[in-house]
C-alpha cells in the first residue's frame, strides 16, 4: 500500500514539473512572439517616420518658397529692383532662402533622429526576442519531470518501512547498528 502510495506521489509530481515547465516554455515562446512582433511595429515605425518626414519637408519647401515670392512681390510693388546682386531685396531674398533651408535641415535632422530611435527600439526587440528563445529551448518538460521524480525517490523510500531484516541474512549488516564495547560484555 505504501509503495502504491510512494509512486503515485511520484507520478503526480512528474507530471505538475511537467506540466509547469511545459507552460513555462510556452510563455517564453510567446514573449519571442511579442517581440518579433513589436520589432516589425518598430521597423513599420521608422518607415512611417521618413515618409511623414518627406512630407514635411516639401510642406517647408513651399513655404519657404511661397515666403520669397510674397517677399519679392512686395518688394517689386515698391518699385525697387529685386534680382541686381548687391542690393538690399536680394540680400533679403537670400536672408530668406537660408532661414528656409535651415528649417529644411533641422527637420531632416530630427526625422533622421527618429527613425534612428524606431530602429534601436526595434533590434532591442530583436534581441529580447532572441533571449526568449534561448529560454524556451533551454527548457525540458521531460527532464523536469524526470528530476521531480527522482528527488522524491530519496524521501519516498525512507518513508516506506522494508521487509523484515533476520539475523544473517545478507543485508542484515547493512541495518544493524554497531555493537558498543558495552554490548559486547554483558
Amino acid at each position: 500500500m505504501c509503495l502504491a502510495l510512494a509512486i503515485a506521489s511520484a507520478a503526480s509530481s512528474a507530471i505538475g514539473a511537467y506540466q509547469q515547465a511545459q507552460a513555462q516554455r510556452q510563455q517564453a515562446e510567446y514573449n519571442a512572439a511579442v517581440a518579433r512582433n513589436n520589432a516589425t511595429i518598430a521597423e513599420q515605425n521608422a518607415r512611417d517616420i521618413v515618409q511623414r518626414g518627406e512630407v514635411a519637408r516639401d510642406v517647408q519647401r513651399q513655404r519657404v518658397a511661397q515666403t520669397i515670392g510674397a517677399a519679392r512681390a512686395a518688394i517689386a510693388s515698391t518699385g525697387l529692383l529685386i534680382d541686381e546682386p548687391g542690393t538690399t531685396p536680394t540680400a533679403l531674398i537670400d536672408d530668406l532662402r537660408t532661414a528656409g533651408q535651415f528649417d529644411i535641415m533641422t527637420l531632416k535632422s530630427n526625422i533622421d533622429r527618429e527613425e534612428r530611435r524606431a530602429r534601436i527600439e526595434g533590434s532591442q526587440f530583436q534581441a529580447q526576442a532572441g533571449l526568449f528563445d534561448l529560454e524556451a529551448s533551454s527548457i525540458n518538460p521531460a527532464l523536469a519531470g524526470a528530476a521531480a521524480v527522482f528527488s522524491n525517490a530519496r524521501s519516498l523510500y525512507n518513508q516506506c518501512p522494508g521487509p523484515e531484516q533476520t539475523f544473517g541474512s545478507p543485508s542484515s549488516s547493512l541495518i544493524r547498528p554497531r555493537a558498543r564495547p558495552a554490548d559486547i560484555l554483558r
